[in-house]
């Protein structure tokens, strides 16, 4: 097997990406948790020793992109660029992997174009040559250029726009179930909420308000008027579909009721409510910022008044990832079909070792002790009880709040065929043209 420009793959180039991916400032650190050292055997095996049982690395590893260590050597990228510090090295914008496509060039925000790798080692599903992904932010703009022919492919397709482009000659949809679920953060952890009218304390630290959030809201209406019955309420983080779920966690545990809700907003010490920021995306999930705003106006009828900040999504990323956030909309798609990464990604302490995305900085102790259990419990039916524990706790606790799972919607030309993958991956190795 070679990299893209033509050195052979060894094992100390697994060595050296594993490490890698192990160092404080990677993205990728989540996946390597429980690797204590990789050694190289040979030039082709390599032996990867863990500090305990995971459950879990098998799935993980293949998250852990493999790097050619003389290429990052030469261009000064044996470290990850740390993402939320905005930094940048070579590999940031330059790639050197050992797929069926190789990056030609890479403008961001612009365009990215793949060319098909000859010398790839294994046979190609794929009949592409070349193809170039554009970024298009305004979803009509997209349609309008997939219908126009500029483009052969596109997503997410809105769903408004479903019927017209399935009635237009030429044209199809693929739609499906995406493992992504929706929810809604808020800030426990800030002795003040910032982006908010109260000072000198921090509503959403208290469970009532955050339960009270959670009852003003009427999941069942969004999933009906604004996104046309493509998607599914559910009340956990992790999404159906995923190993280790049990199926009769995923309703919802608190029932939508405005009465409830000011009840419980007046026992917290806000009895007409406060004003807070809402931080959302407008183009990253289906109809997000629509949704946004009706959730605006559900919490509008209990005396929270809601300000939507509706950004784009690198722009929204960035902030909240920082942690400049109290309360917002946010989704996650887990890297593999195992529980645990959404459990450590997203309910975990943040802590710099875990908790990457839990934004809202929940912390149980007893969740953390029982996601660590998940990650080294080998039998499918204790982890199962696990995990179900772990997220009862988090539920109880209103440590977010869980509004749906994602629906798919992906438009092409007819004579393109394509695998629509949960995980809402474009894989073009999966992708052919007729």
């Amino acid at each position: 097997m070679r990299f893209h420009d033509g050195s052979l793959l060894t094992a100390d180039d697994v060595v050296f990406s594993l490490k890698r991916a192990m160092t404080p400032e990677s993205d990728m650190k989540v996946f390597a948790a429980s690797i204590a050292d990789v050694k190289a055997v040979d030039a082709t095996t390599v032996d990867v020793v863990t500090e305990f049982p995971n459950a879990a690395l098998l799935q993980s590893l293949p998250e852990l992109k493999v790097m050619s260590k003389a290429w990052a050597e030469k261009n000064g990228a044996l470290r990850p660029a740390d993402m939320r510090q905005k930094s940048e090295n070579f590999a940031t914008r330059n790639a050197n992997g050992t797929g069926p496509f190789k990056l030609s060039v890479r403008e961001p925000d612009v365009r990215t174009v793949l060319v098909a790798h000859t010398g790839w080692w294994d046979k190609p599903a794929s009949n592409i040559t070349e193809a170039t992904m554009v970024k298009i932010s305004s979803a009509a703009t997209r349609v309008a250029a997939l219908l126009s022919g500029e483009l052969d492919f596109a997503y997410p397709i809105p769903l408004q726009d479903i019927p017209r482009v399935e009635a237009s000659t030429g044209y199809k949809v693929l739609q499906g179930p995406e493992i992504r679920n929706l929810f809604l953060s808020m800030d426990q952890a800030s002795p003040e909420l910032r982006y908010a009218s109260v000072k000198g304390r921090n509503p959403f630290a208290d469970r009532r308000v955050r339960l009270a959030i959670y009852q003003a809201i009427d999941i069942e209406a969004i999933g009906k008027r604004i996104l046309r019955d493509s998607a599914v309420p559910t009340g956990i983080l992790v999404p159906r579909g995923v190993n280790s779920v049990d199926a009769a966690m995923v309703a919802r545990p608190f029932p939508y009721d405005l009465a409830a809700a000011k009840k419980l907003l007046a026992e917290a010490g806000y009895p007409t409510g406060f004003e807070v920021t809402l931080d959302c995306t407008n183009d990253r999930y289906v109809n997000d910022e629509q949704v946004c705003t009706a959730i605006a106006g559900m919490l509008s009828r209990i005396g929270v008044k809601v300000a939507v900040n509706a950004l784009p999504g690198a722009r929204f990323f960035t902030k909240v990832g920082a942690g400049d956030s109290s309360f917002n909309f946010f989704g996650y798609t887990p890297v593999n079909l195992d529980a645990y990464n959404t459990l450590n990604v997203m309910m975990a302490t943040r802590d710099g070792k875990a908790g990457q995305w839990n934004v809202g900085r929940y912390s149980n102790p007893e969740v953390d002790r029982l996601i660590g259990q998940v990650l080294t419990e080998m039998d499918p039916q204790a982890r199962t009880r696990l995990v179900t524990q772990a997220m009862t706790l988090h539920r109880n606790d209103v440590g977010h709040i869980p509004l749906y799972q994602q629906g798919l919607a992906w438009g092409m030309r007819k004579n393109v065929d394509a695998a629509l993958q949960s995980d809402n991956r474009v894989n073009l190795r999966f992708i052919s043209v007729r």
